[in-house]
């Protein structure tokens, strides 16, 4: 029979099935939006501690155990920081067109997720690269991977959940993620400190760094979880 104002056709449009899913969040009173915020500070301090590493603790390994020139950890160093605010823009181009392709959820964890476990694996590498050209490649992918925190990972979820008070919880998350900023070298010297007059001291030395580097793969686990 004919379709008429008072008999509702058939055809209609189906309901969109992933509507919760394509949206953030949107009232922080809501039970997923307090384990959001529970994650994030877990999921930064656990960042963090990779980022200053990278930065700070690693040229020591570079020295002392590979013994790299001064000159070049320095300007590998610079080369670094320059890499990471490349790839952040870069990255920030890459989540807008992965954010019109796929849901809310899916394109957040990609930024999130998938860089922590770069990281990880990362770590663990650096355990087995015995050439400073090894350990050079290593720490340029886990630069790359460092990027996303800035562009699409827990800063713009943040921004998406709370509008209003992200400024606020901003700043109670970067509390905790610059607490690894001292713990990062703090741990590092209570792991890898070695007394000089044992027998085979560069061996242990070394062995002592990747129980670091082992450590905080553990930590960058935990902050993936």
């Amino acid at each position: 029979p004919p379709v008429t104002e008072s008999s509702p056709s058939n055809t209609a449009d189906p309901p969109i099935e992933c509507e919760e899913s394509c949206e953030p969040p949107s009232s922080l009173k809501s039970l997923i939006c307090r384990l959001y915020l529970l994650a994030f500070c877990i999921y930064i301090p656990a960042y963090n501690l990779i980022y200053f590493n990278l930065l700070n603790v690693v040229p020591f390994y570079l020295n002392k155990v590979l013994g790299a020139d001064p000159l070049f950890i320095s300007s590998f160093n610079v080369a670094l920081s320059l890499l990471i605010a490349f790839c952040t823009l870069a990255f920030s181009c890459i989540f807008q067109k992965l954010d019109k392709m796929l849901t809310w959820v899916k394109c957040r964890m990609v930024f999130a997720l998938l860089p922590m476990i770069i990281q990880i694996i990362v770590l663990i590498n650096l355990t087995f690269m015995k050439t400073l050209t090894g350990v050079a490649v290593n720490l340029t992918l886990s630069a790359i991977a460092a990027a996303t925190l800035f562009s699409g990972s827990v800063y713009t979820i943040n921004y998406e959940i709370d509008p209003k008070n992200s400024a606020f919880l901003v700043s109670v998350f970067n509390s905790f993620g610059q607490v690894s900023g001292f713990a990062g070298p703090t741990l590092m010297a209570a792991i890898t400190t070695t007394d000089p007059d044992i027998p085979n001291y560069t061996a242990v030395y070394k062995q002592r760094w990747h129980y670091f580097f082992y450590t905080v793969a553990g930590v960058a686990a935990s902050g993936f979880v």
